[in-house]
């Protein structure tokens, strides 16, 4: 048996909070501190409500010495440790030493498709991944030459390549806890390089450095186990397999793959796949998105806002939400130390997001504000009315940016008042920004939902509105603006034997809800196969 102390209250100004962590425990359990024998942090959160007495909260499971003595004389405080159920995504069903007739085929490497291919790789089914883009390592030299030169690489971009959109992100693991199959999520990215901290931190986040690292051993570890990666290839068909297979994939240069188990993973970018598929008769339809810009402050300015005089703390955070004009609006993405990045994914096209690498150190914090767009905002009667409208408005961005992937920017202040912006404007985007009206760019009832927010916002966080921040824009891919329609055993309703999946799909917004979604994919995908008897034996 071991325990756990419900609540441990570090001050920040004590130094490292977790070297203070075994006497302080010691000092609340009034024992001598060599007799705690083990100790391990279960939950650990910033609490910056009172800016003069800044603390982390810890939930502390441990070991000591006489634990029925603690339990006596600790009261509530303390109580007997119970670990939480852990429940793996293949538990309860096996394929009994038996493989598919032909290997899954998943289209897409970002959070759903690979975990996806890791559940059926580790059930011992291989798969075949195929990816538009490239992999990490020369995905990393692409991007910065659009950076540098403002080369657009049209198939390998920040929406397309090796872990996907969201490679390029702050890795914040934005998702409740409460689900049985969130620890398993967890341990995997921990397993192939993701920080220790995840599993315990209240606010947790891997960073972009780190976020390359783990797409690039899981997919050598998928490889070691028989799975195929196809990098720089395009999906651009499927037609049925007759008897031979439920369908057959055609990619851009003419490979063909016979499959039973298709899983489209393909990400929120892919419009012309969208097109195809919609032109295969693939059941789908308009679904409600958002779409708002990018708010970018140096970081001292929010850090001082959160945590007034304190230094001693990392680069600060905020999640904010409003009505205005009766729509919704809220921050999405909030990147403390991060940098603006443009994730248009077609040419002549310009959508900006933001990333940071773990250190969270670029001196600047930006976050997404949207405003919720509803399908009465667009829909023309066409299932791509919400795509198009996207696109519209991010080939206006484009050419106020002046054609060249630069981002329109404008004060904030001069955003409110709908103004021109003077001088030269602050930013981490790169490649450069332009000064431009964003209150004209974006539509009127998002420019008036979002100045009603912004006095709000700045209520709550005053200083928000600063003339040190800008606008800048636009942020149009918070999620897919259609759904693919699911059936219980979620393949297509319209397809056997293909599953809709993630992101792309409509069924995920973010890498946590995105990596789930695989994971429940890859375990749909085995049971079809089990009830449809579409198995050979290994011998």
């Amino acid at each position: 048996m071991s325990l756990v102390l419900k609540q441990l209250s570090v001050p920040v100004a004590s130094g490292d909070p977790d070297a203070q962590l075994r006497p302080l425990l010691a000092q609340e359990l009034g024992i001598p501190e060599q007799e705690i024998t083990a100790l391990r942090i279960l939950k650990k959160s910033l609490d910056a409500r009172k800016k003069s007495r800044i603390v982390y909260h810890y939930q502390v499971n441990f070991d000591c010495v006489d634990q029925a003595a603690v339990l006596r004389n600790a009261g509530e405080r303390v109580a007997s440790y119970v670990e939480r159920p852990y429940f793996h995504p293949m538990e309860g069903i096996s394929l009994g030493g038996k493989r598919f007739r032909h290997p899954p085929v998943v289209i897409g490497s970002g959070p759903a498709g690979t975990f996806a291919a890791q559940v059926l790789s580790e059930m011992g089914q291989p798969c075949v991944v195929i990816e538009r883009g490239e992999p990490v390592e020369s995905r990393m030299r692409t991007v910065h030459r659009l950076l540098r030169s403002s080369d657009f690489n049209n198939e390998s971009n920040y929406c397309y390549g090796e872990g996907g959109a969201g490679t390029f992100s702050d890795g914040k693991l934005t998702c409740g806890r409460n689900h049985p199959l969130i620890r398993y999520l967890f341990e995997q990215w921990v397993r192939f390089g993701a920080p220790d901290e995840i599993l315990y931190d209240a606010h947790p986040h891997i960073g972009t450095d780190y976020l390359m690292v783990i797409a690039k051993r899981t997919r050598q570890h998928l490889e070691s186990l028989g799975t195929r990666f196809l990098f720089n290839k395009r999906f651009v068909n499927f037609e049925s397999g007759g008897a031979n297979a439920r369908h057959t994939v055609t990619l851009h240069d003419g490979t063909r793959l016979d499959t039973d188990h298709l899983v489209l993973a393909i990400g929120h970018s892919a419009r012309e796949t969208y097109e195809m598929l919609l032109d295969k008769g693939l059941a789908m339809g308009p679904k409600p998105f958002a779409i708002g810009a990018r708010f970018e402050h140096p970081q001292d300015v929010i850090d001082k806002i959160q945590f007034g005089s304190c230094t001693l703390l990392p680069a600060a955070e905020y999640k904010l939400a409003a009505q205005a004009e009766g729509r919704g609006i809220w921050t999405f993405c909030m990147c403390p130390g991060g940098h603006l990045m443009p994730t248009g994914a077609q040419e002549g096209h310009l959508a900006i997001n933001g990333m940071s690498y773990h250190a969270r150190n670029s001196g600047f914090a930006n976050a997404a504000v949207v405003v919720n767009v509803t399908r009465e905002d667009f829909y023309q009667g066409h299932p791509l009315d919400g795509m198009r409208f996207q696109a519209a408005i991010e080939q206006a961005a484009f050419a106020a940016g002046g054609g060249n992937y630069f981002s329109p920017a404008q004060r904030l202040t001069d955003f409110l008042k709908g103004r021109d912006s003077k001088g030269t404007l602050s930013s981490s985007y790169k490649p450069g920004v332009t000064n431009a009206r964003l209150d004209k760019l974006l539509p009127d009832f998002v420019v008036k939902s979002l100045q009603g927010a912004l006095t709000e916002y700045n209520k709550r966080m005053q200083g928000f509105i600063s003339p040190e921040a800008i606008v800048a824009g636009v942020e149009t891919k918070t999620s897919a603006p259609i759904v693919m329609h699911r059936d219980k055993g979620l393949q297509s309703e319209s397809h056997p034997g293909i599953f809709p999946a993630g992101e792309g799909a409509g069924f995920a917004g973010g890498i946590v809800s995105a990596a789930l979604d695989g994971v429940k994919i890859g375990r749909a995908v085995v049971e079809n196969a089990l009830a449809e008897q579409l198995l050979v034996s290994l011998h």
